[in-house]
């Protein structure tokens, strides 16, 4: 299928093989050893809010979820899934920092970290207050991770969304760190998520929203793009191979809260189709919320969340391609792209029949 974006295929290798070595060294830390993507994602704030708090209430002790308590629910996942991981996604306010300082991220897991505000549905995007992707490279992540909900049929929408993702994948070049841009559609005033009118236009938002934003970023997070439950499988099949042809860059599953049954179907029919991995995080712990103790929340994470993660795991492992093979790359391509002077000036320079790039 013939490539619908802007950028040609072979413009996207030359992007991987003049991939700068910060960008490069994040993008090895995240994946596994064929370049394939396994990450646990724990970035949401407000979710994890909503879920302790609905705890509480089941309890008989309504109260507002204490700092405390959503840090302490996201070390105790990082401890037991994140080593069943490539990587795992944290946010700055409750995880980030405080993974690296309890050590509950293990040496070897790679570290990507959210840069924008949580925000409502179609509500322009800024970054977290007193955050940036400065601060992201400075404390050793391996990755930048920026949300966009994009509305592709409204124009300032779009303007707006694009112009900050712009910004920040100016400022990853510049601090020389991997950007992965995740996409989602929302629906919009009057309807919900199973309105018919939102339903019938979201695959082609998606399409549209990965043409819009590949040529911005490293990695692509997107959405499934069709109804696992209802769509027949050939409709599914030709929704995929679409969305890998316009995705000039390599793409991973988002699990968009969906149930584990599920997005596991969703990731294997993805994976099929030439999806990288997967990046999850409500698929996989969402009923550790449920469990009435502590012992018996540690205890759905050591039993279920970890057969979760092994169950996607493998499906990576038999179906997912991993980034280099998307961009027909060898090790041995990478190193011919870096003559003896490549750090003079600031600059990758040109060596035998490869393009520069900036350091």
């Amino acid at each position: 299928m013939a490539q619908t974006t802007t950028e040609k295929p072979a413009q996207s290798r030359d992007h991987f093989r003049d991939l700068t070595a910060g960008k490069l060294m994040g993008l090895r830390q995240i994946t596994d050893t064929e370049g394939r993507f396994r990450v646990l994602a724990m970035d949401q704030s407000n979710s994890f809010k909503k879920a302790l708090r609905a705890m509480h209430e089941r309890a008989g002790r309504p109260a507002e979820p204490t700092y405390e308590e959503i840090r302490d629910a996201k070390l105790e996942m990082a401890r037991i899934l994140s080593p069943l991981a490539s990587a795992v996604l944290l946010d700055v306010n409750y995880g980030a920092r405080q993974v690296v300082n309890s050590f509950a991220l293990p040496k070897n897991i790679g570290l990507i970290v959210r840069v924008e505000a949580s925000k409502d549905a179609g509500t322009p995007s800024e970054y977290e207050p007193g955050w940036s992707v400065e601060q992201i490279k400075r404390m050793g992540a391996s990755a930048v991770k920026l949300l966009v909900y994009l509305d592709t049929e409204d124009a300032a929408n779009v303007k707006a969304q694009l112009g900050f993702a712009e910004q920040v994948a100016r400022e990853c070049r510049r601090h020389d760190i991997l950007l992965m841009t995740e996409e989602l559609s929302f629906p919009r005033k009057g309807e919900d998520k199973n309105s018919p009118a939102y339903k019938a236009r979201k695959v082609a938002n998606i399409f549209k929203a990965a043409e819009l934003l590949g040529p911005l970023t490293d990695i692509l997070k997107l959405e499934f793009p069709g109804d696992i439950r209802n769509d027949p499988e050939s409709r599914l099949k030709d929704n995929l191979a679409k969305l890998d042809a316009i995705a000039i860059r390599p793409w991973v599953l988002l699990s968009a809260g969906e149930k584990f049954d599920l997005f596991s179907k969703q990731a294997e029919t993805a994976m099929a189709a030439g999806c990288s991995g997967y990046m999850a995080g409500r698929a996989i712990f969402n009923e550790y919320f449920e469990q009435s103790a502590p012992q018996a929340r540690h205890a759905f994470l050591e039993k279920t969340g970890s057969e979760r993660m092994r169950a996607l795991n493998t499906i990576v492992e038999n179906k997912a391609r991993g980034w280099m093979k998307r961009c027909d790359l060898k090790p041995s391509d990478l190193a011919a792209a870096v003559a003896p002077d490549w750090y003079a000036a600031g600059k990758l320079k040109k060596a035998a029949g490869a393009s520069s790039g900036d350091y």
